[in-house]
């Protein structure tokens, strides 16, 4: 059987930009394979933006979560895996 949690990101995301919210997500700093913007990481974990407005290419895989942002206007790819 397939995880449930990456579905469940997806149809939220959906609903909120549907509903003209500012999603975000809370990512686990220090979980295996998350590639983050190391200055912005409090307390081991960070708070992204991903109103489709904020980033590009963003991928809700069932593995992880994937996009292009800027961070003090540096281009990066962030990858957060979905246990993270």
């Amino acid at each position: 059987m397939t995880p449930l949690k990456p579905y469940l990101i997806r149809a939220i995301y959906e609903w909120i930009v549907d509903n003209h919210f500012t999603p975000h997500l809370l990512v686990n700093a220090e979980y295996p394979g998350v590639e983050l913007p190391q200055d912005f990481i409090e307390n081991g974990r960070i708070v992204l933006n991903v109103r489709p407005q904020a980033i590009q290419g963003l991928s809700l895989g069932n593995d992880e979560v994937e996009f292009n942002a800027r961070f003090a206007g540096r281009a990066m790819r962030i990858i957060a895996p979905m246990g993270a």
